[in-house]
């Protein structure tokens, strides 16, 4: 992964969801595990996941930078509605396209436009990677 960074791996040890005006709100506490052993992460979703934090509030990671869960043992993407508690994860973060992160575009996207008091800070630099895939006009 291009600048982004495994913020922790560990066990989901509890999910408090709650609707809000039509959103699906929830707060994801995560104990790590392997080499984040005595550490922990909670994580803020509103209908995605918008800030990673520790529990005393230090900032991992924020939208509009990608906050990730994935299965541990799938490596599969874990959708906020499919948390739930036992699971064992690897959260990543990655760094947003530069466009997401100009004053105009925070005001939609940022932190404080979910109601968050935290100053956006990037996890990374942003770096354009080259596709997978072969286009089609290289093939014929």
């Amino acid at each position: 992964m291009e600048n982004g960074r495994l913020l922790i791996s560990g066990k989901i040890t509890d999910v408090n969801r709650r609707v809000k005006g039509g959103f699906n709100f929830a707060t994801i506490d995560i104990e790590g595990t392997r080499n984040y052993s005595g550490q922990s992460m909670i994580i803020e979703c509103q209908n995605e996941y918008l800030i990673a934090r520790g529990r005393d509030d230090e900032i991992f990671a924020t939208v509009p930078d990608l906050i990730t869960i994935l299965n541990s043992e799938s490596g599969l993407g874990i959708s906020t509605e499919e948390v739930r508690y036992g699971l064992r994860v690897d959260v990543i973060g990655l760094p947003s396209h530069p466009l997401m992160a100009t004053a105009k575009a925070l005001k939609v996207v940022g932190p404080k436009a979910f109601g968050y008091e935290y100053d956006y800070k990037p996890i990374g630099k942003f770096v354009t990677t080259k596709p997978i895939s072969v286009p089609l006009k290289e093939i014929n």
